[in-house]
């Protein structure tokens, strides 16, 4: 029987390997993404059986599952109607990726299935980031050549425990020229601030961008699989070309042999953002869907 509890900071050691199940290139199924937004949408957890289990609550959808990690699927699905008709609630599934659903849909075929565009993942080569090499990156390209003319003292490193502290100032300086209303603007400059002051605990690959020996931008994501996910990007737009260097530099420096994918994550439905995305041309819009299922009790295991 499934027995959740909030997820806490400190799970993450005992979790990891569980991530590695995950089989799928969204960046929901991440060590990152999982923890770095567990207090905003109240994230619970459980380990039955071998396989670990996500509750996540979020505000327009209540409470839904993700697709569980490890073990069988069939076996995921009664324990998870179980839990659910025993509290006489729906079940909801979230995020579901397209290649999951049928098999989902199989198990469930009452069940209703709903495509969230703005949550779609963008999935990129990591060749054509690296070197935007090709007309249809042209326009990237020339942004880097720009950069590279007008700022002749630059460098990009990793980011190792010393440089934390002047990237955190470089968070407080890009912080302060950005002020939003958002709440998830807020809750991911402190989580950015928790994965700096935490950096051994969530293992994550940083690299910072330097003009005359001053940070200009940051990035900070991982590697499961095949694919490299960008999790935390922040730059100085003041300097010309400076998120373009960041990302062809990030994807030089840390999508190595066998990563041939680099995930970006979803533009939350920001005009600017999905238009700065496309310009990047992904190989595919990874699709995301919210799948719930009427009388769960017909699904559950044997009392």
């Amino acid at each position: 029987m499934l027995e959740f509890k909030p997820l806490q900071l400190e799970d993450l050691p005992k979790l990891r390997d569980f991530f590695r199940c995950s089989g799928s290139r969204i960046c929901d199924t991440t060590p990152g993404t999982v923890f770095m937004w567990r207090d905003m949408y109240r994230t619970e957890y459980a380990v039955y059986d071998g396989s670990l289990y996500f509750k996540v609550d979020y505000p327009e959808l209540g409470a839904t599952f993700t697709l569980p990690l490890g073990g069988g699927r069939t076996e995921h699905y009664k324990q998870i109607a179980d839990y659910c008709c025993r509290r006489n609630m729906p079940i909801s599934f979230y995020p579901v990726p397209k290649d999951e659903l049928d098999r989902l849909q199989t198990f469930f075929p009452n069940s209703a299935a709903i495509p969230t565009r703005d949550t779609f993942d963008y999935l990129y080569r990591a060749e054509d980031l690296k070197f935007f090499r090709g007309k249809k990156l042209s326009g990237q390209r020339n942004h880097v050549n720009k950069f590279l003319k007008t700022y002749g003292n630059w460098s990009f490193r990793t980011i190792s425990k010393e440089d934390i502290g002047q990237v955190e100032a470089f968070l407080d300086r890009y912080a302060a020229g950005r002020e939003k209303a958002a709440a998830s603007f807020h809750e991911d400059l402190a989580k950015t601030r928790e994965v700096l002051h935490n950096y051994d605990t969530y293992d994550m690959l940083g690299g910072m961008l330097l003009v005359d020996g001053q940070i200009v931008g940051f990035s900070l994501g991982e590697v499961v699989g095949d694919t490299l996910f960008t999790h935390i990007e922040k730059a100085d737009r003041d300097y010309q070309g400076c998120y373009q260097m960041l990302v062809a530099q990030y994807a030089q420096q840390f999508a190595g042999e066998g990563v041939h994918f680099i995930n970006r994550e979803d533009d939350a439905g920001d005009l600017g953002l999905r238009t700065s995305k496309l310009s990047y041309h992904p190989v595919t819009l990874l699709e995301k869907y919210t799948v719930t299922v009427d009388e769960p009790c017909k699904f559950c295991c044997e009392p």
